[in-house]
């Protein structure tokens, strides 16, 4: 480092903290085996939240009525998209 180099007793404390501080935000930065951590989107994070809250919901379901709980875990699929894949050749009839 040039402070050292230069004896300048005045920077070199400050400089190592800017260093300290830079190689923290640098490994923060860095996932696993190196890679890039990827920052998810608002949109990322959204979805997320909608899957735990729906996986969340059904096994709330699944305590109440086991057999629409088990339906809905088989049918609805999450992801990019929400949906319901109800087997269309054999309609399921519910009463209440």
């Amino acid at each position: 480092m040039e402070a050292e180099t230069f004896h300048d007793a005045g920077r070199v404390p400050r400089l190592r903290a800017e260093i300290g501080a830079l190689m923290e935000q640098l490994s923060a930065a860095v996932g696993l085996g190196g890679r890039d951590r990827y920052l998810g989107s608002d949109a990322d994070r959204a979805r997320v939240a909608v899957t735990q809250r729906l996986k969340e919901v059904i096994r709330r379901i699944v305590r109440h009525d086991a057999v629409l709980g088990r339906h809905l875990q088989t049918t609805v699929r999450t992801g990019r998209f929400c949906t319901y894949c109800g087997d269309e050749t054999k309609p399921s009839r519910w009463t209440s």
